[in-house]
């Protein structure tokens, strides 16, 4: 319980930090335009995928297969928490984005897309992060397969990472907001692991 309340405490001073801090915002920009200078030679649809359906699908994908194991062990506990926790991430940004009103990066840092939200935290970052935290919660718990296992950490962990960098990278949001998006993941997988049935 120590660690979960110093987690959400490091958030909470970061969130301020960020929000009251201008050269954060500045160093923020600076590493989109860094990003963006790297990766321009790619297509910007390669970004735009963790934009769109394929976002959707990668979220989908776990949860459904969750259930379909808890039909095989009788056990849904774990496609309860695969389709609660990154629903309250999801939902969490009705009320963090409207209370800290961090606009959004500069239009001509977007590429391709053009939000008119807030911008912290990133929800694409914290729903990633739950979805596929949780997988890799539950592969540490219940894989007995190392093989499976290590893979499906890896996969997550790559997939949780170029999420968090399209969003840099077509300039919708800071690298701060998806620093934040992380954290807030991370917290509530930790809430769940304490009250987990």
């Amino acid at each position: 319980m120590k660690k979960l309340i110093a987690l959400v405490i490091i958030f909470i001073l970061y969130t301020i930090s960020i929000k009251t801090c201008p050269v954060i915002t500045e160093w923020d920009k600076s590493v989109i335009i860094f990003v963006q200078g790297l990766l321009n030679i790619l297509p910007v649809a390669i970004p735009l995928l963790a934009d769109c359906i394929l976002y959707w699908i990668m979220v989908f994908i776990p949860i459904f297969l969750s259930y379909v194991w808890g039909l095989k062990v009788k056990n849904f506990a774990p496609a309860i928490a695969m389709t609660v926790v990154p629903l309250i991430a999801y939902t969490s940004k009705f009320i963090l984005k409207p209370i800290f009103q961090r606009p959004r990066p500069p239009v001509d840092l977007q590429i391709a897309v053009h939000p008119h939200s807030f911008s912290y935290v990133s929800t694409h970052s914290v729903v990633t992060f739950t979805v596929w935290g949780l997988v890799i919660y539950f592969l540490c718990k219940y894989c007995e397969n190392k093989y499976l296992k290590y893979m499906g950490i890896l996969f997550a962990v790559l997939w949780i990472l170029f999420v968090g960098l399209s969003r840099v990278w077509i300039g919708v949001h800071y690298p701060t907001d998806v620093i934040g998006g992380y954290l807030l993941g991370f917290i509530l997988i930790m809430i769940y692991s304490k009250i987990r049935i």
